[in-house]
């Protein structure tokens, strides 16, 4: 019950934190700014917790490697792109394309000969690449005005796929020697003093003042993709890379009610029925596991 639990609230803190970042970028703020300030709030809220907790993430070399390494493939790259990608799809879309990581994953996984696929995982990949095509279709369709651009569909498809490489390896690299929370807190302290440190470099700090512009979305990106960050975590390291992206299936429904409330997205009935085969393709999957 407890694993359920959590992978609804993964779902919600997914599509909750994609809606956050929407409002940012309709509010004018640069994309790096928010990346900047967002990594800052998500690193003070692990390093409360660690202060609270007076547990500090261990340092030992195969940690430190782990840090990094989950940190920029799961963290700091699918961040950016989705921050750069946000604002230019409906929170449904999107998540619609990041709700590919399963096949993703599988895919990744046979290649990297992680795990041998059974004939319902065939059938699943086949329904995923039935569902591509029928998002490319429903993207084509309506006035010029309404499409989202063909290249910011592409760029959207690398968000699930650093996502299904760093489920992967999260789950078959984890440093005994730490718990989610220290993975967490790790991650954000290294982006974020990488990230300010650029900004000071750069000069772009002096833009920092833009997030003025709508700081409750500021302050609610930090907050969901950091619970969001634990909770994947934790996910992923005691019930595996499959389970967890399950997660995606649950944030479409969550997706769905905020972008239709939040934005006015309006969904046609093929992006629902895409939606649909989604669930039915991760569910055919979940028959059969690989011996």
């Amino acid at each position: 019950m407890l694993k359920v639990t959590l992978l609804i609230l993964l779902g919600f803190l997914w599509s909750a934190r994609l809606t956050a970042i929407k409002a940012a970028g309709l509010s004018g703020i640069p994309v790096h700014v928010t990346i900047i300030l967002s990594t800052i709030g998500i690193a003070f809220l692990f390093s409360f917790l660690a202060v609270a907790k007076r547990s500090w993430p261990p340092l030992d070399t195969i940690a430190v490697r782990f840090y990094i390494l989950s940190g920029l493939f799961g963290f700091i790259l699918p961040f950016i792109l989705e921050n750069l990608v946000a604002r230019h799809l409906t929170v449904f879309l999107f998540i619609v394309i990041i709700a590919t990581m399963p096949i993703m994953t599988l895919i990744l996984a046979t290649v990297l000969r992680i795990e041998r696929l059974s004939l319902f995982q065939y059938i699943a990949i086949g329904l995923g690449f039935l569902v591509a095509l029928l998002i490319a279709l429903d993207t084509a369709g309506g006035e010029p005005s309404d499409r989202p651009d063909w290249l910011w569909l592409i760029i959207a498809c690398g968000v699930p796929l650093l996502y299904a490489g760093n489920t992967l390896f999260v789950a078959s690299r984890w440093p005994p020697s730490a718990e989610a929370t220290h993975v967490a807190q790790a991650q954000a302290l290294i982006v974020s003093f990488a990230a300010v440190a650029g900004s000071l470099m750069t000069g772009s700090f002096e833009e920092w003042h833009q997030a003025s512009n709508n700081l409750p979305a500021i302050s609610g990106i930090a907050f969901f993709e950091g619970a969001a960050l634990l909770v994947y975590l934790k996910i992923t390291r005691d019930y595996g890379a499959t389970f967890v992206s399950l997660a995606n299936y649950v944030a479409m429904v969550f997706a769905a009610l905020l972008g239709t409330i939040m934005f006015g997205d309006q969904l046609t009935w093929l992006s629902i029925f895409a939606a649909i085969l989604l669930v039915l393709s991760l569910t055919i999957n979940q028959v059969k596991k690989p011996a």
